[in-house]
């Protein structure tokens, strides 16, 4: 059934849309428009086929708390691809094209009746590009009974496996993650944002048939400690969450085979509020680069510590300057900061020492991504700490030593210097 919450009928009011979900929307608006121009950056390219697939699109159109209307999600990634065009074609005389062909599921008639009725005055308006209007499909159905014929179709478009699926459904109980799986293995380019209700899993979770139940059809029975769910709650009080949590996170990337995950926990405002992770799925590394970048662009408070060395970004409303009025985000910007590019450094360290042979940065920040909050800059900046400790050598592709910077290439190669300091291999 769908979240009474959220209804949208024509010649009604639409719903509310809480400050932490316009958050939301910001960051999926924002990747949709770096996704298209980190694709494009090489000017040779012509042409970006791609498919945007929102499978719980809702109608459109919100009220803020204020009173005023915003738009949803389908709206902002249609015109999140029109900057992108305008961007890319603004100083050329041949134009570049971005041809995106875009899928809004939802399940209830009034919802696409409404979503319908409110692109027609978005098109009329000129807020979205005709011929984006014009490639849209608004389908009513439950996204899992449409996800076989939406593969299909992506499948079929010649060069477009480049695929785009945003689940903001409310219930981590409708996305299955083996179906997960399926969209990433499926389609070569596929790459997948969701939320996924954390806070309301974890407070309800017990060892009972009717509460595993949920748990197995969606893939994640087998990743929770059942035997030990008593004990944790009754022994740990202040940290059985986050161990939890460690769990949950964990099942996630094993189920969906995703090679990059990124865990952006969102805490909604007030006190008794649940927080739920925007999870970013892809097995590409420059699509997990450039949501990393944006989850410190929106960050304003960390979420919690996962396993060693992970800890997630999240935004909290008790904390945005901007909603509360106090100023938190910036003294929290820097220490964050701080404390990741240290943490990256000493790993870096460590594990260029027990390899102790040649290696790609590529294969450095590739091996470590997801368990970090660093986005590519806090690596690099860690490699220049790192280098100017004179305990390593950086070497470019071509042979070349480098001197000590932040300014460093994928390619290029890194290994212990001969001078050994304070990394060691250590046995366990």
């Amino acid at each position: 059934m769908a979240d009474e919450k959220y209804y949208w009928q024509i010649g009604s009011p639409p719903p509310i849309l809480d400050r932490h979900s316009q958050t939301k929307h910001a960051i999926i608006e924002e990747y949709v428009k770096q996704y298209i121009l980190t694709f494009m950056a090489p000017a040779h390219i012509p042409e970006l086929r791609l498919s945007i697939i929102d499978g719980f699109s809702g109608g459109g159109c919100y009220q803020t708390e204020e009173g005023g209307l915003t738009d949803g999600s389908p709206i902002l990634v249609m015109r999140a691809v029109r900057e992108a065009r305008i961007y890319l074609n603004q100083t050329r005389r041949i134009p570049r094209h971005i041809n995106v062909d875009y899928h809004f599921v939802d399940i209830l008639p009034d919802t696409t009746r409404y979503l319908r009725y409110w692109l027609d005055a978005k098109c009329s308006d000129n807020t979205i590009d005709l011929e984006d209007y014009q490639k849209t499909e608004i389908i009513t159905n439950s996204f899992l009974k449409q996800l076989p014929s939406l593969i299909q179709k992506i499948k079929l478009r010649k060069m477009g496996e480049h695929a785009l699926f945003i689940l903001d459904q409310y219930c981590y109980k409708d996305i299955p993650l083996p179906e997960i799986s399926g969209i990433l293995h499926s389609l070569q380019g596929a790459e997948i944002v969701m939320t996924f209700n954390v806070d309301n899993l974890t407070t309800y979770l017990s060892d009972h048939v009717a509460n595993r139940k949920p748990l197995e059809n969606i893939g994640l029975d087998a990743y929770i400690p059942w035997e030990k769910l008593k004990q944790l709650k009754a022994t740990q009080k202040r940290e059985w969450r986050q161990i939890l949590q460690r769990h949950i996170a964990h099942g996630i990337k094993d189920k969906t085979g995703a090679k990059y995950m990124t865990l952006f926990f969102v805490k909604p405002y007030g006190t008794n509020s649940w927080g739920y992770w925007l999870i970013h799925l892809s097995n590409m590394y420059r699509a997990h680069a450039v949501m990393k970048s944006l989850h410190w662009a929106h960050a304003t408070d960390f979420g919690h510590e996962l396993e060693p060395g992970i800890f997630v970004l999240g935004y909290n409303a008790n904390k945005d300057s901007s909603y509360t009025r106090q100023s938190t985000f910036e003294f929290f910007g820097e220490e964050s900061r701080e404390a990741c590019i240290n943490g990256v450094r000493e790993y870096f360290g460590e594990t260029v020492f027990q390899l102790d042979k040649p290696t790609r940065l590529a294969d450095l920040f590739q091996n470590c991504v997801t368990n970090s909050t660093a986005a590519e800059p806090h690596l690099m900046e860690a490699v220049g700490q790192l280098h100017s400790s004179k305990d390593v050598i950086v070497i470019s592709k071509n042979g070349a030593k480098k001197r000590a910077n932040n300014k460093y290439n994928l390619s290029d190669i890194i290994e212990p210097s001969k001078n050994l300091s304070i990394f060691r291999y250590k046995d366990d």
